[in-house]
C-alpha cells in the first residue's frame, strides 16, 4: 500500500487542488507574497474574458505586480490588498476594472473582491487568494432604479399637487415636497397613519371610512377634507389614490396625491349662494310686481260695477294711481341699477357741497322716518365741505343709505346721520335695528341680496339700494362699508369720499373751484389715449398750462416715442388697445428716470383697478372725468 505521506500522495492532493482550483465556480486569483499573480482560474479568464493565448492572461501571469499597479493604487485598491498581506481578511468594495486601462482587450468589470491570505504552519502569509464577484449587473440595476427613483422624486417635486404613496395596508411612506411646504410639517413627520393628524377634526371619520373601503376593495380613493395649511388654517383639498398593481394582479402600492381646492370650492360654494340669491330676488320680484296688481285689477273691476258712483269712481283711479306710482319705481330702480352697475352713467361732475347733500336726503326719507316715529340724530362739522361729484346722485346715495336704516329698524327706533373730514369726507349712517347676520355681511353691498323681510318692515323695495349706493360711490372715487355686531344690533354705514379743496374760498363758484393755476415748472409729459378726442384736450389743457405734451394713442407708438426721448410725467389711460395701461406702465418704466412721475387717468375705479395701479408702479389713480385741478397738482408734486 501507498502510505499518505508518500510522494504519491502529495502529487494527488496537489492534482485534487488543482481540479478544484480550475473548476470554481468563482473567480480565482492567487497572489505572491510580493504581490506577483501565481495563478488565476477558469473562472477568472471568464469573468475578464480572456483566454489562453490572450496577451491580457500572458501578461498578467507573466509577473503582474497588483501591489505596484498604479491603476489599483488610483482606484484604492492597493491599501486594502496590504492589509491581506499583513494577515487580514478584507472586503474589497466594488470597483471598474477594464482591461484597457492597461493596454490589453478584455471585458470591462464592476467586481467585488474577497482577498484571504493563506497562512503557513508557522502563521506566515505564503500567498493571498483573491475571490471576484461580478457585480456589474446588480450596480447597472441599482443605477437606474436610483436615477428613476430620482427622475420620479423631481417629476413629483415639480408637481403643483401634494403627492404621496402607502404600502398595501394604506401606511404612509412618502410624500413630496410640496406636502411638507403645504402643512409646514418637518419630513418624516406624518409617515404611517400620522397623516391624519393634520386633518380637520370634522372630517377624519369620513377621509378614514372612504379610505379603509379603497384599501378592502381595491377601488380608487376619492375624497374631498380639510387639511391643515401651514398657516394654521384648514383649506379644502381633493384627495386621490390608485392601486399599483404587479404582472400578477397583485397589490404593491397606493399613489395618491392632495390638490388644493380651497378656493375653487369657495368660489363654487359663492356662485351656488349667488344664486340662490337671485332665485330669491327673482322670486321677490314676482311678488312686489304682484301686490299691486292686484289693488289695480279690484279698482278696475271697481270702475265698471260703480260707473255712476264719482267718489268710488276717484277712489278706484287715486288707488290705480298710487299702485302704478309704485310699479313705475320699481321698474325705475330696476333700470338704474343695472345701468349704474354696467357703467353707462355719465357723472355730471361739479363742487358739490356736502352738508346741503345731507340735508336734501334727509327732508326725502323724513315722511318714512316720522311715519314709523324714528329718532334721527344729526351732527355736521363747521363751514362747507366740498366734494367733486355728481350732486342728484350724491342725495341718492345719502337718501337710500337712511331709507334703509329706517326700513330695517322697528317703529321708535333711533338713527343718526353724521358728516366728518378727516382727509377725505365721511358720511356715517347708523341705526339700532335689525342688524346683520355675520354671513350676510359680506354680501350686503351685491346684487340680488337683501335681509329678512319682517311684517313691521314697509313695503317697497328690492334690495337693490346697497348695489347701487356701492356702485355710485366707487364712481366719484370713493369707498364704503358696512358694520354690525349680528342680528338686533344695529347697523352702521361709511362712506368716504375724497375731500375737495377750495383754498378757503368756502361757498365758491364752481368756475372759481375748477380754475387752475398755471404750472410753477414746467414738464414734458407723455398723454397716452387711445380716445384721440380726450387725448388732445387734455394735451392742449396741460400746455395752457406751461407744459410740454406728446401725445400716443396706442402702446406701441407710446414706447417707440419713449424710447427715443425722455419724459418727467406720464398720464395714461388703462383701457388701451392691445396692451392695457398697467402693462404699459411697467414697460415705460422701465424706460423712464427713476423720479418721472406715473399717473392713471381712467374710467376704471374699483379698488381691485387701483391696486393693480399700485403694482403697476402707477404713482397716483385718478377716475375719468378727473377732477383736473387735482391732476395739475399732482403733476406738480410729483
Amino acid at each position: 500500500m501507498t502510505s499518505p505521506s508518500t510522494p504519491a500522495a502529495g502529487v494527488q492532493t496537489e492534482q485534487r487542488f488543482q481540479t478544484l482550483f480550475e473548476q470554481a465556480p468563482f473567480s480565482v486569483q492567487l497572489l505572491s507574497v510580493d504581490g506577483r499573480t501565481l495563478q488565476v482560474n477558469r473562472a477568472w479568464q471568464d469573468l475578464w474574458g480572456t483566454h489562453a493565448g490572450d496577451p491580457l492572461l500572458a501578461y498578467v501571469l507573466s509577473g503582474y505586480n497588483m501591489l505596484t499597479d498604479p491603476q489599483l493604487e488610483a482606484k484604492g485598491v492597493t491599501p486594502y490588498l496590504r492589509r491581506a498581506f499583513a494577515g487580514e481578511a478584507v472586503r474589497i468594495p466594488a470597483i471598474h476594472y477594464d482591461p484597457a486601462e492597461i493596454g490589453k482587450a478584455g471585458t470591462a468589470r464592476w467586481v467585488e473582491a474577497t482577498a484571504r491570505p493563506i497562512k503557513a504552519p508557522d502563521g506566515r502569509v505564503a500567498e493571498v487568494m483573491l475571490i471576484h464577484e461580478d457585480v456589474t449587473e446588480r450596480l447597472l440595476a441599482e443605477r437606474q432604479l436610483r436615477a428613476s427613483e430620482a427622475q420620479f422624486r423631481t417629476i413629483a417635486d415639480a408637481m403643483p399637487q401634494m403627492v404621496w404613496s402607502t404600502l398595501p395596508d394604506g401606511f404612509s411612506d412618502y410624500y413630496n415636497q410640496q406636502t411638507y411646504e403645504f402643512t409646514g410639517m418637518p419630513p418624516g413627520s406624518i409617515d404611517g397613519e400620522r397623516w391624519a393628524e393634520i386633518l380637520h377634526p370634522d372630517d377624519r371619520h369620513a377621509a378614514w371610512a372612504r379610505w379603509r373601503l379603497s384599501l378592502e376593495t381595491g377601488e380608487p380613493y376619492e375624497v374631498e377634507f380639510r387639511l391643515r395649511h401651514h398657516s394654521g388654517e384648514y383649506r379644502w383639498v381633493l384627495g386621490r389614490a390608485l392601486p399599483v398593481r404587479n404582472e400578477q394582479g397583485e397589490l404593491v402600492r397606493w399613489m395618491g396625491t392632495c390638490t388644493d381646492i380651497h378656493e375653487q370650492k369657495r368660489i363654487r360654494d359663492e356662485l351656488l349662494a349667488s344664486n340662490r340669491r337671485k332665485d330669491d330676488f327673482l322670486a321677490m320680484l314676482a311678488h312686489e310686481l304682484r301686490n299691486p296688481l292686484a289693488p289695480i285689477s279690484t279698482a278696475a273691476h271697481l270702475l265698471k260695477a260703480a260707473s255712476s258712483d264719482p267718489a268710488k269712481v276717484q277712489r278706484s283711479a287715486d288707488i290705480i294711481e298710487r299702485q302704478v306710482r309704485h310699479m313705475t319705481e320699481l321698474v325705475d330702480d330696476l333700470l338704474d341699477v343695472s345701468r349704474v352697475t354696467r357703467g353707462l352713467v355719465e357723472l355730471d361732475r361739479q363742487p358739490v357741497e356736502m352738508k346741503a347733500v345731507l340735508a336734501h336726503a334727509i327732508e326725502q326719507v323724513r315722511p318714512l322716518i316720522e311715519a314709523r316715529g324714528h329718532e334721527l340724530a344729526m351732527r355736521m362739522p363747521s363751514g362747507d365741505v366740498h366734494v367733486l361729484g355728481d350732486r342728484p346722485r350724491l342725495v341718492q346715495v345719502v337718501a337710500n343709505l337712511l331709507n334703509n336704516a329706517a326700513k330695517y329698524t322697528p317703529p321708535d327706533g333711533a338713527l343718526s346721520a353724521t358728516m366728518a373730514v378727516d382727509g377725505d369726507v365721511e358720511i356715517r349712517v347708523a341705526d339700532n335695528g335689525m342688524g346683520i347676520e355675520r354671513e350676510l355681511l359680506p354680501h350686503v353691498f351685491e346684487l340680488f341680496t337683501q335681509g329678512a323681510r319682517t311684517p313691521d318692515r314697509a313695503q317697497g323695495g328690492l334690495g337693490l339700494g346697497l348695489a347701487l349706493v356701492k356702485s355710485l360711490v366707487e364712481l366719484h372715487g370713493g369707498r364704503v362699508a358696512a358694520e354690525s355686531a349680528g342680528p338686533g344690533t344695529g347697523a352702521a354705514f361709511t362712506v368716504r369720499l375724497p375731500l375737495l379743496k377750495t383754498e378757503g374760498r368756502a361757498g365758491s363758484a364752481p368756475s372759481d373751484a375748477m380754475a387752475l393755476p398755471p404750472a410753477a415748472r414746467k414738464l414734458r409729459i407723455l398723454v397716452v389715449d387711445d380716445n384721440q378726442d380726450a387725448a388732445e384736450t387734455l394735451g392742449m389743457l396741460l400746455e395752457t398750462l406751461g407744459h410740454e405734451v406728446h401725445l400716443a394713442h396706442d402702446p406701441g407708438r407710446a414706447i417707440e416715442v419713449a424710447r427715443n426721448d425722455a419724459f418727467e410725467a406720464y398720464v395714461l389711460d388703462i383701457g388701451l388697445p392691445g396692451m392695457d395701461g398697467y402693462a404699459l406702465a411697467r414697460r415705460l418704466r422701465a424706460l423712464a428716470s427713476d423720479d418721472a412721475t406715473f399717473i392713471a387717468l381712467t374710467g376704471y375705479g374699483s379698488d381691485g383697478d387701483r391696486h393693480r395701479g399700485d403694482e403697476a408702479g402707477f404713482d397716483h389713480y385718478l377716475v375719468k372725468p378727473a377732477d383736473l385741478g387735482e391732476l395739475a397738482r399732482l403733476l406738480q408734486r410729483g
